[in-house]
């Protein structure tokens, strides 16, 4: 992937290509990462952060889509941390070792 990018003096971070790999192929065959593509997808707020934002965002407000801020990207935009890493969990700590 990073090849189609730097044909045309793009760099782009091995880690966004990593996570762009990992959505494509997450479901073990390989979907396409287009706008097509993305609008099959359940989230108004990971639609939205794609390409066409203004789109996305019209038709979310048309019919009433709701979010359940369950993609990485969805809870990215609302501030949120990711639930994936570490803010897939929780620590519990025993009270005398806070202080």
């Amino acid at each position: 992937m990073n090849n189609v990018f730097a044909v045309y003096g793009i760099e782009v971070s091995r880690r966004h290509l990593s996570l762009t790999a990992d959505y494509m192929t997450f479901t073990g065959q390989i979907a396409p990462f287009s706008r097509g593509a993305m609008s099959s997808s359940s989230s108004p707020l990971q639609k939205m952060t794609f390409e066409t934002t203004m789109a996305f965002m019209k038709e979310a407000l048309l019919y009433g889509e709701e979010d359940t801020l369950s993609s990485p990207s969805a809870r990215l935009v609302m501030g949120s941390l990711s639930r994936g890493g570490t803010g897939a969990f929780d620590l519990l700590v025993t009270p005398e070792y806070a202080a």
